[in-house]
């Protein structure tokens, strides 16, 4: 009686395809596109796929048995040498090179080294194995060289950049940036809320990112007024935009900002110097007639009411004859000085011309108080005044019109007022008169 003995075992690959193992890995690496080999100990390759041999001109055969050094050469072995230390070591290695190809062209190889065991676990030696990534590295390549040249743009740009995502935490800032809101450079900005890292809130800035983050816009400015760590303040124009992906939603929002506080600061001098008197730095003429019209109008809504006070100094003439017009400037500062120091707060103070100043009250108003706020201005300007060493007299006559019972309206006031100040100098000087009401 015999016994049919069962069949050899096969590998779940082998009976998958119906080969025998040893042709396995043929299979398995031919078609990879990537060139496979496996080298011992000494360096020797033990096995190699086709695509391995055709980057030297031969085939597989003629490859296995021969060295790396025989392959590569002394020189260019130096170059992997130290990688092959380290996988026969254990660890696996990946790394990418430039290399030339069989047609004589460079291409960038992406290489792997993995250790290779045998049955007892020992390192018996490794698998190499090589993918073209050429495409891909040049791509790469070409973009982070756009990348760098965008951040130098960036950095070296006048205008503070700042790249946020659509929950406006911070990704990327220039140097310029930082150095303008006043930030540590050593401080971790990267994540960090833009509000947050702000020292002062904008309600014009905080509106125009919101309109781009809700998607109401794609881009907008603003212009905004910020006070750094060390309390300086910034006056920066933002010019925002939005990007955003394929079905319109936001992704990221980019500001340029541009400190404009120097034109700011330009443009307060300016105004200054078109609403002040050089001389004494109070309003002058037009100044005080724009501000004299609004109090009158806000009179006429209900105000308190308004009296204006016109001041002609006594015996200024006399200074600028006998000690020159220099002295006599500097007696109309101090003139100016000692008025600002009379009135109340808030109270309007200008000089017409020359030697005439005019005081505009227009805040709790009562009977009484240009009759008080006047005799106090005639007894500041009664007091010596000490120029070059000079004690310099002059006094003031005043003249006082009210609105109402008199009309609210900038000529009239003004010239009823003007009016009660030659009476008051013909009446001796260094006193007040109140105009008379019109018959």
């Amino acid at each position: 009686m015999t016994t049919d003995c069962p069949p050899p075992p096969h590998s779940a690959s082998s009976l998958a395809l119906g080969l025998p193992d040893s042709a396995i890995l043929d299979v398995i690496t031919r078609g990879t596109g990537a060139t496979v080999a496996l080298i011992n100990r000494e360096l020797q390759v033990v096995y190699c796929n086709d695509e391995y041999a055709r980057w030297f001109e031969t085939t597989s055969d003629q490859i296995v048995g021969k060295t790396l050094i025989d392959l590569y050469g002394a020189a260019d072995s130096l170059r992997f040498m130290p990688f092959v230390e380290r996988v026969l070591a254990g660890e696996r290695m990946e790394y990418q090179r430039l290399l030339r190809n069989p047609y004589g062209a460079e291409d960038w190889r992406t290489i792997c080294l993995t250790p290779a065991r045998n049955a007892s676990g020992e390192i018996a030696g490794f698998i190499t194995s090589a993918l073209d990534v050429h495409e891909l590295q040049v791509t790469m390549s070409a973009l982070r060289a756009a990348n760098q040249r965008l951040s130098s743009h960036m950095d070296n740009s006048p205008l503070a950049v700042l790249e946020m995502d659509q929950e406006l935490r911070l990704l990327h800032c220039s140097e310029r940036a930082v150095q303008l809101m006043g930030w540590e450079q050593e401080e971790t900005l990267e994540g960090r809320y833009l509000p947050d890292l702000l020292q002062s809130v904008d309600e014009r800035l905080n509106q125009a990112l919101q309109r781009l983050q809700q998607g109401h816009e794609g881009q907008n400015r603003a212009e905004t007024c910020l006070v750094r760590q060390d309390g300086t303040e910034i006056h920066a124009e933002w010019f925002n935009s939005a990007l955003t992906d394929t079905h319109g939603s936001v992704t990221s929002i980019m500001a340029l900002v541009q400190d404009v506080s120097d034109r700011v600061q330009i443009a307060r001098q300016q105004q200054y110097v078109a609403n002040h008197d050089a001389l004494t730095g109070l309003y002058n003429r037009a100044a005080f007639h724009e501000q004299l019209g609004i109090s009158l109008a806000l009179a006429k809504c209900g105000g308190s009411g308004v009296a204006l006070l016109f001041i002609d100094l006594d015996g200024f003439k006399r200074v600028n004859d006998e000690q020159g017009h220099q002295a006599g400037d500097e007696v109309l500062r101090i003139v100016a000085q000692r008025l600002m120091g009379a009135v109340r707060e808030g109270d309007t103070v200008a000089r017409l011309g020359g030697d005439e100043f005019l005081v505009m009250l227009d805040s709790d108003l009562t009977l009484h108080e240009p009759h008080v706020i006047g005799h106090r201005i005639i007894e500041a300007l009664n007091q010596p005044m000490v120029v070059d060493g000079n004690s310099l007299c002059v006094g003031a006559s005043i003249g006082v019109a009210v609105h109402p019972p008199m009309a609210g309206e900038i000529d009239v006031l003004m010239g009823a007022a003007d009016q009660a100040m030659y009476a008051a100098k013909r009446e001796g000087k260094g006193c007040l008169r109140y105009a008379d009401m019109p018959a």
